[in-house]
């Protein structure tokens, strides 16, 4: 890895995108909670507080664009030299691109990142979000 990736700087960037996710749409919370305690009607009045807290982080800090721009369900075609990292063929691939197939899912992809650093004093210390006490 070189050194803008290394091990402990992709580390502290997971994190710390772990913390503005929490921060904002408590999605730790949401992932930690025992959903089977609630009915669908709780989880579903929980999960759009959540879902907008998180997406307006997301867009926030990272700008995500669709791989493929056309609906799901649509006939697309992979071309000669796709990127097998950005393009997964399932179903029946047989021979050499270029293919026709469905596309089921449209794919995602980051295009511009900035998560904000952590500060000297918060790295390595993995605290994703601070126990909170309310004293009386």
């Amino acid at each position: 890895m070189s050194d803008n990736l290394s091990a402990k700087n992709l580390q502290n960037a997971s994190l710390q995108t772990l913390v503005v996710l929490q921060r904002k749409g408590r999605l730790i919370d949401f992932l930690q909670e025992n959903l089977s305690e609630y009915d669908d009607t709780q989880i579903g009045a929980a999960v759009r507080s959540i879902h907008s807290g998180c997406k307006e982080t997301l867009s926030k800090y990272i700008d995500i664009k669709p791989i493929f721009k056309d609906e799901e369900g649509n006939e697309v075609t992979v071309d000669r030299g796709f990127d097998s990292r950005a393009i997964q063929l399932t179903g029946n691939v047989k021979g050499n691109p270029p293919f026709k197939g469905i596309l089921r899912h449209r794919g995602w992809r980051a295009v511009k990142v900035q998560i904000p650093q952590l500060t000297s004093q918060e790295e390595g210390n993995n605290v994703l979000a601070p126990a909170e006490i309310e004293i009386l």
